[in-house]
């Protein structure tokens, strides 16, 4: 917070202002009051320190709006004027499951048509609303995708949004995973991807109007023992949504397409119940389900696309590919005796 602080232009730059260049008769009296306590010589120290301070926290403001712009394919409007909400149509997949849910209700409260996707047999509670309506259907099968799109465009229409939010979690020793346990998971967290893009997109691309959102993972940008399948799919997912944001501009000519990728830290979703206690003993920050699904539906409304971060205090793992591998190796080492103990717990490795 303190450091956050020492960085907002707007309060570096207003000290620096008070001490600096504010009229006479209000900086005179300050530094006066200060030279009670703090040496002319300090005082002429933590001005120096603020200008570097404004001007670091200026260059951060800029880059983020560089980066925010770049991620928009350097378009400077937003989207949002195109849609018609009550008229809009969201593909949500894993529409039932903890982020699904919350989505599929909060975009139909905002008059959005959503389509939720799933494998049960009947909506859950939680997404009964006139205005979701549900489809059993596993992602993992080309013509279930096919079969439940072509029933979605013949009674509906065609989507604008599809969120990509189908996902399981996979975690044991590499040594031990099943080709059924590999494949599934690569099915599921990458592989249905492709299928509801090529059933949805094209006609958004004739459009020139839509945004698909892909929901990755911290585990995007590191990959610890023990969650390595996982986080091999959610790398995949973010190279998916680079791949698909790229092709959109290059191969249809469509940069008004608006691409999202989402990655989240641990939330507090039945995927990761069974770890909280385990995750919150290591001092993790443990997200509530609604501050990652406000974000997306919050991005989808602004007609913009991002990559959106929501790491709370693991934030630094994001910039891991970009360290020094001394840097990352050393803080990944830090936790092995912790991470062994955790393992030892849960699984016996199979030495063949």
């Amino acid at each position: 917070m303190a450091t956050k602080l020492a960085l907002t232009p707007a309060v570096t730059g207003a000290l620096l202002f008070a001490l600096t260049a504010a009229p006479d008769s209000f900086r005179d009296p300050l530094l006066a009051q200060l030279r009670q306590y703090v040496s002319s010589t300090n005082i002429s120290r933590a001005i120096t320190a603020l200008k570097w301070l404004f001007g670091l926290g200026l260059a951060g403001e800029v880059n983020e709006w560089l980066s925010e712009l770049a991620q928009n394919n350097y378009r400077w409007r937003s989207e949002a004027h195109k849609y018609d909400w009550p008229n809009e149509i969201a593909v949500i997949t894993g529409a039932t499951g903890g982020f699904g849910s919350l989505m599929s209700k909060d975009l139909a409260e905002r008059g959005v048509n959503v389509m939720a996707l799933d494998m049960r047999d009947e909506a859950t509670p939680a997404i009964k609303h006139p205005k979701i309506h549900y489809f059993k259907c596993d992602v993992t099968d080309r013509d279930a995708v096919a079969a439940a799109a072509k029933q979605i465009r013949e009674k509906h229409g065609n989507p604008s949004i599809l969120v990509n939010n189908a996902g399981i979690s996979g975690e044991g020793p590499i040594v031990d995973q099943t080709k059924e346990q590999l494949r599934k998971i690569f099915d599921v967290n990458v592989i249905s991807h492709y299928y509801t893009v090529a059933e949805f997109m094209p006609n958004m691309v004739r459009e020139k109007k839509g945004h698909v959102v892909t929901i990755a993972s911290i585990a995007s940008f590191v990959t610890t023992a023990g969650i390595t399948p996982y986080s091999n799919t959610k790398v995949a997912a973010l190279s998916f949504h680079e791949g698909l944001q790229n092709e959109a501009r290059v191969l249809h000519n469509a940069p008004e397409l608006k691409f999202t990728v989402v990655h989240p830290f641990f939330a507090a979703t039945p995927m990761v119940t069974p770890h909280l206690a385990e995750l919150k003993k290591a001092g993790a920050n443990v997200l509530e389900p609604k501050e990652v699904t406000d974000a997306v539906v919050k991005q989808i409304m602004s007609g913009r696309g991002r990559q959106v971060i929501l790491a709370g205090n693991a934030k630094p793992v994001v910039h891991f590919r970009s360290m020094p591998h001394w840097i990352t190796q050393g803080i990944l080492q830090l936790s092995d005796a912790r991470n062994r103990r955790s393992m030892a717990s849960k699984f016996t490795v199979k030495n063949k």
